[in-house]
């Protein structure tokens, strides 16, 4: 019977390590992904003026492989740059506008491609007014 019992023991013991380690390698999978932190504007937000998108993600993304589209009310791609990621914040990726957005609802799309590959992508609106 003790034999038994070790085996129970250590079987139990077996399979919580195991799943341990599972729970672990998918936490640092999923942390691998860049997630958004910060827009400005803020999504669902309200303001008098934009001349500039920036998004700020979790991670460093590839600026080939990363856009930003920017819609009026519409579903119209509003005229903007390309986007651009700074050398310097490799997690900030942003379009700076010709000229500042006339009143409306606008819509901003972005796609991303986190440095090991993971592509995440996501939508928000904000609303311009004077």
């Amino acid at each position: 019977m003790q034999r038994r019992f070790r085996f129970k023991r250590a079987g139990r013991a077996f399979l919580l390590l195991t799943a341990a380690c599972a729970a672990a390698a998918a936490g640092s999978t999923a942390a691998a992904h860049a997630h958004l932190v910060t827009a400005h504007p803020a999504a669902d937000s309200k303001t008098a003026e934009v001349s500039e998108v920036r998004l700020v993600f979790s991670e460093s993304i590839e600026p080939r492989l990363s856009t930003i589209r920017l819609e009026n009310s519409e579903e119209r791609t509003v005229t903007e740059p390309a986007a651009e990621v700074d050398s310097a914040q490799p997690r900030e990726l942003a379009v700076h506008l010709f000229e500042k957005l006339p009143p409306g609802i606008y819509k901003v799309r972005w796609a991303v491609v986190a440095a090991d590959g993971h592509r995440m992508s996501g939508s928000f609106a904000f609303l311009v007014s004077r």
